[in-house]
């Protein structure tokens, strides 16, 4: 199975990807800046630039995206 995980760089994509890849899947990091995860293959792009030809490849796709609130 070929999983997308957008986000990975972040604190829940980062446990994501590595439960991903301990359980055998194939794992693909999107990623905005460089690929910080245990993943082996990235997609460097913003997540708000991704089209359906970026994410055609995938079974799967994860959304770790979550913004930080300050109240």
């Amino acid at each position: 199975m070929k999983i997308g995980i957008v986000a990975a760089n972040g604190k829940a994509g980062q446990l994501i990807t590595k439960e991903a890849i301990n359980r055998g899947l194939d794992v693909t990091a999107i990623v905005r800046n460089k690929n910080k995860t245990v993943a082996e293959k990235s997609i460097i792009k913003d997540l708000f630039d991704l089209t359906s030809e970026d994410l055609k490849p995938f079974d799967v796709i994860i959304d770790a995206f979550g913004e930080v609130r300050e109240d």
